[in-house]
């Protein structure tokens, strides 16, 4: 049984953003103040990466813990058990197929998860740079 009214549930479900999060405006501030340009949402490719280096050919994803899953942090919701399963294994297969289909058109995958930008935003702006480099 979920612990909130249908009010207080849809209020909570309509601020959550699929752009303009945090760890994303981490990695982005820390690309920046290196003078590294990229584009944001690029809704031209598939799933819309949160980061996108197009002479590198290269696509970043900032992906929630919860939302996509993460093997050791997510935190099964107690209410609407069947929704939820359906949904973060529909959200796990998609990007399955979007990393497929991204790296068929020659395009290199990052997927960052939230909690290690929010951790260690060094190590993993690090990631992106080491691979800026190499191409």
């Amino acid at each position: 049984m979920d612990n909130l009214t249908k009010t207080q549930r849809r209020k909570n479900m309509r601020n959550i953003r699929s752009t303009g999060t945090v760890p994303e405006k981490i990695i982005m501030r820390g690309l920046r103040r290196r003078k590294i340009y990229f584009a944001a949402h690029v809704s031209s490719l598939s799933g819309k990466p949160d980061i996108v280096f197009r002479k590198k050919k290269i696509v970043v994803f900032v992906d929630s813990d919860f939302w996509h899953c993460h093997p050791r942090r997510f935190i099964k919701p107690k209410s609407n058990i069947k929704y939820w399963r359906e949904k973060i294994s529909g959200n796990k297969q998609r990007d399955k197929e979007v990393n497929k289909k991204l790296r068929k058109e020659g395009w290199t995958v990052i997927r960052l998860w939230e909690y290690d930008i929010k951790q260690t935003p060094q190590k993993t702006i690090n990631k992106i740079l080491k691979l800026l480099s190499c191409r």
